[in-house]
């Protein structure tokens, strides 16, 4: 195998000596897998790197590793690498960028050749040539041999990551081979990874992707059942594939402004998914900051038939805290939508279109904020008012 991205230069003295030995040591968090301990800076960039989804962009991904290390000191730096290198990393599905975070760490002025870096950097090429196997093969529509290579990799010895299963899974589910995507999921469980939110959401996509909404009601009840939280993905997922929501936020025409209205205008299985989502509030609370003084829903990361879902939620919700009487109404209630820079849909932002339409057919108080164009607002005591005489 010939591995490109990974070059080395030795130095011809190599000191193994500290300076500034009296610097202070930078906080560490404990690693929950038993791992390299992380300092907070390592922490925030992996962070960075996994809300940013920047796993799959290689783009997005070198270019957080080259600020990352610019402006972090030696012992953070090695120490994130450290960590990606360790036998318990905590942060597997990270493991790729080792070799990127290597080559860059290498660059640096202060870099020292450390041979058991590199001794730990070698079983990895293995395991990343089987990743890029498996998922350009995905890739390609040939997720039978993407699980070829995946046994493979266990004859080998080498034991396969939630990276490889998942693209394998998501490939039959692109594919329309619901038996095989189901089966993987099985497999997943053999090898030790449970389901997660991740892996739900590429099943819902891949049944919504085929108009299988039936199968769509029974996973979101399994998701219950293993307390595997919604995201805003799953909203977006499974409304995405309603063709009836979807014409309400496309239309121009009028649509339902409460969730039992919608309910009872569609057809039944778009009905029981509205259910089931509803009755979870997780993605709705962690949309909404309620404090004395602000009241803010952001629709950040939603597709219009989830802003659209979640509005109703919302209003729901306000209509429920604001008739009690020992409820403190916020200063201000804001919502933001965006102003459509990451659409990809040209012009203004289509969920922002569609919420000005709702609060337009609701005869809402709630305005565009002069300030900023991507947000609506108005005092909390007009939007009360308005919640308890108007929607009764």
């Amino acid at each position: 195998m010939v591995i490109g991205i990974l070059t080395l230069t030795i130095p011809s003295s190599w000191n193994h000596r500290r300076r500034h030995c009296l610097r202070p040591t930078p906080p560490l968090i404990k690693c929950e897998s038993g791992g390299v301990p992380l300092t907070k800076q390592a922490h925030r960039f992996f962070s960075s790197l996994t809300s940013t989804a920047a796993v799959d962009d290689p783009a997005t991904a070198n270019r957080l590793i080259k600020k990352f290390v610019a402006s972090s000191p030696k012992s953070i730096a090695l120490n994130a690498l450290s960590h990606l290198l360790s036998p318990r990393n905590s942060h597997p599905h990270l493991s790729a960028i080792a070799f990127p975070l290597y080559t860059k760490i290498s660059e640096a002025s202060w870099y020292n050749w450390n041979p058991k870096l590199v001794a730990d950097l070698v079983p990895l090429l293995d395991i990343q040539g089987y990743k890029s196997m498996v998922s350009s093969l995905c890739e390609m529509g040939q997720p039978n041999e993407a699980e070829n290579v995946v046994e493979d990799m266990i004859k080998n010895g080498v034991k396969p990551s939630l990276f490889e299963l998942r693209f394998v899974l998501y490939g039959y589910g692109k594919m329309g081979f619901f038996e095989d995507m189901e089966r993987m999921v099985k497999k997943m469980e053999i090898e030790g990874f449970g389901v997660d939110t991740i892996s739900s959401n590429m099943i819902l996509s891949s049944y919504g992707a085929y108009n299988a909404l039936p199968k769509m009601v029974p996973w979101l009840q399994k998701m219950k059942a293993l307390e595997i939280p919604f995201s805003i993905r799953t909203y977006n997922c499974v409304l995405n594939s309603c063709p009836m929501i979807m014409s309400f936020v496309r239309g121009s025409g009028g649509f339902p402004v409460s969730v039992s209205e919608l309910v009872n205008v569609l057809d039944e299985d778009e009905a029981l998914l509205v259910k089931e989502l509803v009755e979870s509030s997780s993605v709705l609370d962690e949309a909404m900051e309620w404090d004395d003084l602000e009241l803010k829903l952001d629709l950040h990361g939603m597709h219009s038939g989830s802003a659209y879902l979640i509005m109703l939620q919302w209003i729901k919700e306000m209509k429920s805290r604001f008739r009690v009487k020992e409820c403190v109404v916020p200063a201000q209630i804001t919502v933001v939508c965006g102003t459509g820079k990451h659409s990809s849909v040209r012009g203004e932002s289509p969920v922002k279109t569609l919420i000005k339409a709702m609060m337009v057919q609701m005869k809402s108080p709630m305005r565009i904020d002069r300030k900023n164009i991507g947000c609506f607002i108005a005092k909390g005591q007009v939007v009360r008012n308005w919640l308890i005489q108007s929607l009764d």
